[in-house]
């Protein structure tokens, strides 16, 4: 006897997804640690509950459950535990999550318009529903916490509306509250002091930049995509992070070469090498810069060293990530998947070996300490005190952060497919960059003495 195949009512998916949505108001009486306890559990109920409550076609497979509406509640309360001193940018997240990416769904299926030129999965008439709902609500829920701005409210809208349209290959419920999330952290979060004094623009680091671009093309590390791209988030770094985060970034450049070009005739028939001769484009480039260059913005916006080390971080990671690849497909014998330790092919999605995370680390804390020594060079003695960092525990930190940020990319690639490599590329440095928030909430690494 055949089975009757799994049909999905997303009418009722996506109108729970929404209602859920409307639950964020209470974020403003809650305790932020019972609300995170709570959405967790969450987490838990959809995945055992949830469909002998309301039927198996909530779900996209037919045992009942899948990774979105396991993956929504924990986003929420991801949302909030990083947002705990600032519950109303959690609130406004959370909204336009709920709000934006089902109505975008539904609408989408209803009234397309035209698909997206970018994603022809995609509809105008999703993502135009997305913004138009997406922003009235939060714009409301940010009136009703008092904060934040709406112009902070309508760029995150706007912002995360075009990420949900992007074809990752990434669950929305993992996209959609990470761009809101970024966005609000560098558009609505208030600066530690009130008035913000730009340093002038470091002219000359900006002109080593645009040389660097040119003998990257010239040495054919980059086609011109990648020079041009690199160029102005060479330029976004200079200008947000200062020379610190892109001593950092020069850093990255270094080891990410190096570990491409050394024996890349060997790679290259094993086809393990990099495409087009090992030269890098525009991708490339926003896959492994793009986290650094949000955190030079943040810091551009007086919000203090965390962002700063931060994206230091993400540049380890990116460091880890790439060495670790380049150096284990060249030296690597024993290939391995991270979470069966099953033996595989060198070049496998996920795979890890022996030589390439040691070289990964070597990476990792190469970037680590250029960006850690030239931050604590940069700051001087200020007028009511002086900014102290312990090299040490900051070093440490950093290069443990993008080993574990290397790591959870090759257990995420081990275990999903179809995902394009910026797109873990991006992942992995902005899960290395959170991880340094989370570890700096716990290690002491820097502070301010009077």
């Amino acid at each position: 006897m055949n089975e009757t195949p799994h049909q999905v009512n997303e009418t009722l998916r996506k109108s729970i997804h929404i209602a859920i949505g409307f639950l964020a108001i209470t974020l403003k009486w809650l305790p932020w640690r019972m609300a995170a306890a709570i959405a967790a559990l969450a987490s838990v109920t959809n995945w055992l509950v949830l469909h002998r409550v309301v039927g198996k076609r909530v779900s996209r497979h037919a045992r009942g459950y899948d990774a979105g509406i396991v993956l929504y509640p924990l986003a929420v309360s991801a949302l909030i535990l990083i947002f705990n001193w600032h519950i109303s940018l959690a609130a406004v997240a959370w909204v336009i999550l709920a709000f934006g990416d089902g109505i975008a769904t539904l609408v989408g299926r209803v009234t397309p318009i035209a698909p997206l030129p970018w994603n022809r999965n995609k509809s105008w008439g999703g993502s135009l529903a997305f913004v138009v709902v997406a922003g009235i609500a939060a714009a409301a829920t940010a009136m009703f916490f008092g904060s934040p701005s709406l112009a902070a409210v309508a760029a995150t809208v706007v912002i995360a509306a075009f990420v949900e349209s992007l074809p990752l290959g990434l669950d929305d419920n993992v996209t959609v509250p990470a761009a809101a999330g970024a966005s609000l952290a560098i558009l609505a979060v208030q600066p530690l002091v009130g008035e913000i004094v730009h340093p002038p623009i470091a002219w000359p680091w900006i002109v080593v930049n645009t040389v660097l671009a040119i003998l990257g093309y010239a040495l054919r590390t980059v086609d011109v995509s990648g020079m041009i791209t690199g160029w102005l988030l060479g330029v976004i770094v200079i200008l947000g992070g200062g020379p610190p985060l892109y001593v950092a970034l020069l850093a990255f450049f270094v080891v990410g070469t190096a570990c491409t070009r050394l024996g890349y005739a060997r790679k290259a028939r094993a086809g393990l090498a990099q495409e087009k001769g090992g030269r890098r484009g525009a991708g490339h480039a926003l896959a492994n810069v793009g986290v650094a260059a949000i955190c030079s913005i943040a810091c551009w916006r007086g919000l203090g060293l965390v962002p700063l080390f931060m994206g230091i971080t993400s540049l380890a990671t990116a460091a880890a990530d790439t060495a670790g690849s380049e150096i284990g497909q060249l030296l690597g014998k024993r290939a391995f998947l991270p979470l069966s330790f099953r033996r595989v092919e060198r070049g496998t999605e996920g795979a890890i070996s022996i030589a390439g995370t040691l070289a990964g680390a070597f990476g990792a804390l190469l970037v680590a300490a250029a960006g850690t020594t030239m931050t604590a060079h940069h700051i001087r003695p200020g007028f009511m005190g002086t900014v102290t960092i312990d090299r040490t525990h900051t070093i440490a930190v950093v290069t443990v952060c993008a080993i574990l940020g290397s790591l959870i990319e090759s257990i995420t690639g081990s275990v999903t497919r179809n995902v394009p490599n910026h797109v873990m590329n991006f992942f992995n440095t902005a899960v290395g960059a959170l991880l340094f928030w989370v570890a700096w909430n716990f290690v002491p690494m820097f502070g301010f003495e009077f």
